[in-house]
């Protein structure tokens, strides 16, 4: 992003602090004078935190003689985890001094200022703006004219709150603002460490698409070591094709009997293929095998671990000139400016944009460069019957962009690792064994971990791909898991424990209990440790504190890792959370009972009425419901997305309460489910969010009045209590979400099938993906190699059928209007269609200032007709473009297709239509996209006039116009999906929840609907 300076400096008076003296600009003086008085508090900062922490004990007792606990704010003030240590025993990660930073001969020195730290100082509370460490402006310095922020806000609380509190979402105050700022602006204000100032950029100017890599770094034979570019896409092929040693030699024999030009190509055999990838072996570091010995009973288990340390292998990436231009090294905040309220509103999307990585790099010396991670780990069958099993370990380094770092491709998440399974039918559920398989897992996680301790602490000198020498902090940012894979990470007991999140302590019979902010006191690994290494604590007493956390007494390989904090990076995981858990196994469930109680009718009614839901791009077509299974979390996801429109009128509240509320639970579960998958988030979609989980909580708590025996205590009903702190924190839930990593899953299913013997397994799948990852790198440098080469300058070509945003394909052969008109003996829709367009273009087109004479349109004059539309359009979520693909055809895929749209009446105002047909005609010399609609009129009912039914679930209703109308087809702005009524006729209903952008666009241009 350019560092664009715009605007000149205001002269303003300063004002004395009314507690330091010192002089400052008035606006910054508040964010000072807060600073100032907050010095009074150091003194009281022990006694307050020993003070937490009894109260935080007192709770655990208070919440079983049934009284409230206390409300926790969310993670930026985190009430300690109760159990009464004296605070000296408490170093908190996030709050101590790093230590010296290990330099290189070569490394500039580090500011011995900024690097000194105690311990008798509070955490440094940045007040995010240009100014580090809080500390405000120096009367001295210069007025330089550059755009500066500052925030007036303070991000610690002495209260706790029951409603939502973002402090760090408020607006800056601009100081020399730019003089042309105007509606949707962008500000991207820079952490300090950057030493960049704010910057500013118009919607059209702002990208942040990263620039190509520097041509002069690139080598003109990219391909190397392997001898010539042939040769590594012939490996290449035989990787992805997964072609085993026989395979391959058959293979070359083919090749070597037709080839006439050989001299690109130097394989005779799979000897030749083995020797290339081991000489191209150094591109990638390789996987290490590891003995990892731990005691169980009386004797010594050995297992075998086969990884790459993680910072060696990100240590690869960050030297790369290719991915150089892609990395972000410090912490950003970014901001649009509204234009009706003309305030600036924060948005958070990466996981540098928003506060973990903020308050982490503030937290280091003002030279450190972070380097985040994201590590994901969970257990997978290898085989078909799931007798194989493996357990990766897979990485993703957050200073790359998502699309790069949740990519397949180079940059993309890789497998760092396999940890050893360990299973004994035997010992299977005993307690000691339970102990045994967590203290295996740590141990070997270590091993994975350990260089990145050893860095988080000292700081790494190194040269990175474009250049530059930083000094590198490794962190890990974020832990990726299902919930199974969190209690492990976390060393919780699991569902059953009197503790069972692994964020927070919310007792086991309370995981019910959700509320715009947390609820209950956040875990604090400070306190975990200090148990765990607590000589006094034995026997049953130590059983019972622990029993009492629903920890257990073990130590925690993230403990060893400097800033690591594991329950504030373990991060809430859309797929196992939503559309695997929380709807698949309780929402469809419960669901699924219902529809077999109520008989053989209703499920096949509701079948019927499942399998006529239109189809719509992108969204799975389904043709039953009542008792279907899916094996993937994905068509959980999409039929969650209909089913309440498709069957409300089978599950009145007349025919069965529980089944009626039942749907008032999924329709305010999948209003979750849309404002958690948001690519981009504002206050107010978290905000929205929070508030949403109250009237989820609501409708649960009804629904439970009518059928008890549903227990709704269970974690994944609990945790995305923690997703407004996790987006807060982390950035957007794609950054976090388990469904990035699970696909490489069905790669290593095929690897393990298709190229191994089935024998020493993790061995031969780390070869093989240190193979592919070789094979990423050296496509990656062949493609930027050749994307430098100079190109001959092609003339642009001219596209008929591309009006503005849309784009008119599957084009039929001219036909005359005469044809057309015949239709209408058989499909009223066509009834006066010459006379109508020619009014419409006469109408619309016609210049009235030249005196054009009204145009008769003759039966002979051709049509151009369009079974496709492609319409690219703004997200109202990411600003950025998107495309939806529409069909009309009388058959597509063997049945009639006509798509319904969402269009542009006026300036203000859309509509809602079914497309007949799509088309282009000349008229007076010039080609005009046009759309013969039936549209719709949106029932325009105030919400104290709408139907319960229609607010309880959500129902947008339509109703047809009479007739057909025709429109510009450019005025078409999105697909909608636009379903029969099948408890009302002649009613239509409109579905929000196909996309997170039609989501939020309802709710924008159709406020009525807001429910």
């Amino acid at each position: 992003m350019p560092a664009t300076r715009r605007g000149r400096r205001a002269g303003e008076a300063k004002v004395p602090c009314s507690v330091c003296g010192l002089e400052f600009k008035p606006a910054g003086l508040a964010a000072h004078t807060r600073a100032c008085a907050k010095k009074a508090e150091i003194a009281e900062g022990r006694a307050r935190l020993a003070q937490s922490v009894a109260v935080a004990a007192s709770t655990s007792t208070s919440q079983h003689a049934g009284v409230a606990p206390p409300v926790a704010t969310l993670p930026w003030a985190r009430p300690y985890v109760p159990v009464p240590i004296h605070p000296q025993q408490m170093p908190s990660a996030f709050a101590t001094g790093f230590p010296d930073v290990h330099l290189a001969d070569n490394a500039p020195p580090p500011d011995d200022a900024a690097s000194e730290s105690s311990l008798d100082e509070p955490p440094r509370e940045v007040e995010h703006g240009v100014r580090a460490d809080n500390r405000p402006e120096s009367p001295e310095s210069s007025d330089d004219g550059l755009l500066e922020a500052v925030f007036e806000f303070s991000t610690v609380h002495a209260q706790p709150r029951s409603t939502l509190h973002l402090p760090t979402f408020k607006q800056p105050v601009l100081q020399n603002p730019p003089a042309d700022l105007c509606a949707d602006d962008f500000l991207a204000v820079h952490h300090p460490h950057s030493e960049r100032p704010p910057t500013t950029h118009h919607f059209e100017d702002f990208s942040r698409e990263p620039p190509k890599p520097d041509p002069s770094k690139l080598s003109n034979r990219p391909w190397e070591p392997f001898q010539s570019q042939l040769d590594f896409e012939f490996v290449e092929f035989a990787l992805n094709a997964a072609l085993n040693q026989g395979q391959i030699d058959i293979l070359l024999k083919l090749v070597d009997r037709i080839t006439v030009n050989r001299m690109d190509f130097s394989f005779r055999s799979y000897g030749d293929v083995k020797g290339a990838w081991e000489a191209a072996s150094h591109m990638s570091p390789d996987y290490d095998e590891h003995e990892l010995k731990v005691g169980y009973k009386n004797e010594t288990r050995t297992f075998k671990m086969f990884c790459r340390p993680l910072f060696e292998w990100s240590l690869s990436l960050v030297a790369d000139p290719i991915l150089a231009p892609k990395f972000t090294w410090h912490a950003q905040r970014l901001f649009k400016l509204n234009g009706e309220t003309q305030t600036w509103e924060r948005f958070v999307d990466e996981p540098y944009t928003a506060d973990n990585w903020w308050d982490a790099e503030s937290r280091l010396p003002n030279y450190a460069s972070p380097l985040a991670y994201s590590v994901y780990a969970d257990k997978t069958r290898l085989s078909s019957f799931g007798s194989q099993k493996g357990y990766p370990i897979i990485a993703r380094i957050l200073n790359l962009p998502s699309n790069v770092r949740n990519g397949d491709g180079y940059g993309g998440g890789q497998v760092v690792g396999f940890l050893p399974i360990v299973e004994d039918e035997n010992e299977e559920g005993k307690k000691g064994f339970t102990t045994f398989k967590r203290a295996v897992w740590h141990k070997a996680f270590w091993i994975l971990l350990e260089s990145v301790a050893k860095w988080a602490k000292d700081g790494y000198n190194f040269q990175c791909g474009d250049g530059v020498w930083r000094i590198l902090f490794p962190m890990i940012l974020i832990l990726v898991a299902d919930y199974e894979e969190q209690a492990m990470m976390s060393l919780i007991r699991g569902p059953k424990g009197k503790c069972p999140c692994p964020v927070c302590l919310v007792p086991q019979d309370q995981q019910t209990n959700l509320g715009e902010v947390p609820l209950y006191p956040y875990r604090d690994p400070a306190v975990a440790q200090a148990l765990v290494e607590d000589p006094t604590l034995k026997g049953e007493e130590r059983e019972k504190k622990f029993k009492s956390l629903g920890l257990r007494p073990l130590e925690n390989v993230f403990w060893k890792i400097p800033g690591c904090d594991v329950y504030r990076a373990l991060s809430w995981d859309r797929l196992h959370a939503y559309h695997g858990g929380l709807f698949s196994d309780h929402l469809f469930d419960e669901f699924q009972e219902i529809v077999q109680e109520l008989g053989r009718d209703i499920l096949l009614q509701i079948n019927a009425q499942i399998d006529a839901m239109p189809s719509f791009s992108g969204l799975n077509h389904f043709s039953a419901a009542g008792s279907v299974k899916f094996a993937d979390g994905k068509k959980y996801q999409h039929i969650a997305k209909i089913i309440v429109q498709a069957i409300y009128n089978l599950l009145s509240l007349a025919t069965t309460k529980r089944g009626y509320l039942l749907l008032k639970c999924i329709r305010r579960y999948v209003i979750l489910d849309m404002l958690s998958g948001l690519k981009v988030h504002l206050e107010v979609t978290i905000r929205m969010f929070s508030s949403g989980l109250v009237r989820y909580k609501e409708a649960i708590q009804e629904y439970s009045e009518v059928h008890p025996e549903k227990s709704w205590n269970f974690p994944k009903n609990h945790s995305h209590q923690h997703l407004p702190s996790d987006i807060v924190g982390k950035g957007a839930s794609k950054g976090y979400n388990s469904k990035n990593s699970e696909k490489m899953h069905g790669i290593l299913k095929e690897i393990y099938s298709e190229q191994t013997n089935f024998k020493d397994i993790d061995a031969q799948i780390s070869r093989i993906e240190h193979h592919r990852s070789i094979a990423k790198i050296t496509r990656a440098r062949i493609e930027a190699y050749e994307d430098s080469l100079p190109k001959g300058e092609k003339p642009a070509k001219e596209d008929p059928f591309q009006f503005n945003q849309i784009h008119l394909g599957a084009q039929l052969h001219p036909v005359t209007l005469e044809k057309i008109e015949q239709r209408q003996t058989h499909d009223k829709d066509f009834t006066r269609f010459r006379l109508n367009l020619e009014e419409y273009l006469n109408s619309r087109y016609s210049n009235t200032r030249s005196h054009h004479a009204y145009l008769r349109l003759k039966p002979h004059q051709l049509v151009i007709e369009s079974r496709y539309l492609r319409v690219d359009y703004e997200s109202v979520v990411t600003w950025k473009q998107d495309t939806d693909h529409i069909r009309c055809s009388p058959l597509f895929q063997g049945t009639p297709r006509y798509d319904s749209v969402i269009y542009r009446v006026d300036d203000n105002t859309y509509g809602f239509a079914q497309l007949k047909c799509v088309f282009t005609f000349e008229f007076r010399g010039i080609h005009y996209p046009i759309a013969l609609i039936r549209p719709f009129e949106v029932v325009q009912l105030p919400r104290l006039v709408r139907s319960r039914t229609d607010q309880d679930l959500g129902l947008c209703r339509l109703r047809k116009k009479q007739g057909t109308s025709l429109i510009s087809a450019d005025s078409i702005t999105r697909a909608a999906l636009i379903t029969k009524d099948f408890g009302r006729d002649g009613d239509f209903l409109a579905i929000d929840t196909v996309d997170e952008d039609m989501f939020m666009r309802f709710r924008r241009d159709f406020p009525i609907w807001d429910t």
